[in-house]
């Protein structure tokens, strides 16, 4: 007599086929005790999470019955999904935000499965003293912590008896190609210059994190992580916005030079421009501590000169800067 299969978990996933859901979806299918259902906004969508070996929910951010359907069949939430249409009000954006959250939520209060939610790092101001940040630090200005409100609403939530918590992504998730980041904009602000560019100095440093290793938190969280909990999902704080740009000009075969920040708003636009300029160290010792994390694949300069974004640069010099997006 066989033994009796192990029961599996259900999870269902927000921005299942998106960057970084699509590589959530393809480890937990593959840990085998997961059963994914991720939710999907097409027919492309459908096939690509069905290709990965999951369950396809036709839905979006605003079909509330369709989150609270599949968030009350689930053991674990992972809520990934946000819109980033920089031509839509931001307020609206956060708005159908806070209703999915509340919608997913809603049937896990006083259940104690986990609602794992997503923010940024970003929303930190550098240390003073040029030192990490942690998940305590102060806040950095308004341009970059609106997001907050998403947060702290979902954060509030535990005081409902829902176990939620949050994990905050650096500014530069990459791997597996770039998928939709700040690598990739400035590799094609790069190429449509003509030049890799840092700002002064260049000295700059940011937080990143390759996708593999985020993907692996969120399933970490799913299990370990404790009601009204942040956690930084940062795998490396040292690079200098200069070794970025050197690796840029390095793999696109560029120049690479040092501009005012002036000349950088001219080239780069005004947001990606605040964004080279945005000091962000934040440390991950909590998540490493109380999860177990260790993030393990290749670092982020590597992954640029010769890893997985030669295969982006080629495809930027052959002029299909448009087509190499993955939403």
């Amino acid at each position: 007599m066989s033994d009796p299969q192990p029961i599996k978990q259900r999870i269902f996933i927000t921005g299942a086929t998106g960057y970084i859901g699509r590589v959530v979806t393809e480890l937990a299918v593959a840990e085998g005790c997961y059963d994914v259902h991720g939710l999907s906004r097409s027919d492309e969508g459908d096939a690509r999470l069905r290709a990965l070996g999951a369950t396809p929910v036709r839905g979006d951010l605003t079909t509330l019955d369709v989150l609270r359907r599949e968030s009350a069949a689930a053991d674990i939430v992972l809520h990934l999904a946000f819109i980033h249409d920089f031509g839509m009000d931001y307020d609206e954006i956060l708005r159908i935000d806070a209703a999915a959250i509340d919608a997913l939520a809603e049937p896990l209060q006083g259940t104690g499965k986990p609602l794992i939610t997503t923010s940024g790092t970003a929303l930190v101001a550098p240390d003073p003293a040029g030192d990490e940040t942690t998940e305590e630090s102060p806040l950095a200005q308004a341009r970059f912590s609106r997001r907050i409100r998403s947060e702290r609403h979902a954060l509030s939530l535990s005081e409902k008896g829902t176990r939620a918590s949050c994990i905050r992504l650096p500014p530069y998730v990459y791997g597996r190609g770039g998928g939709i980041g700040f690598v990739v904009m400035l590799m094609q602000m790069a190429v449509r210059n003509g030049e890799s560019i840092y700002v002064d100095g260049g000295s700059v440093r940011t937080s990143d994190v390759h996708v593999d290793d985020a993907a692996r938190l969120y399933l970490l969280a799913a299990q370990g992580a404790r009601a009204g909990e942040l956690y930084n999902g940062t795998a490396a704080t040292t690079v200098t916005m200069r070794e970025m740009a050197e690796a840029i000009g390095a793999v696109l075969g560029l120049p690479v030079r040092s501009v005012s920040r002036d000349e950088a708003e001219r080239k780069l636009g005004p947001f990606l421009a605040a964004i080279v300029q945005h000091e962000n160290r934040a440390s991950n010792r909590k998540a490493v501590q109380q999860l177990g994390w260790q993030p393990r694949e290749v670092d982020l300069l590597t992954d640029i000169r010769s890893g997985s974004f030669v295969a982006v640069a080629e495809k930027l010099r052959g002029g299909e800067g448009g087509k190499i997006w993955v939403s």
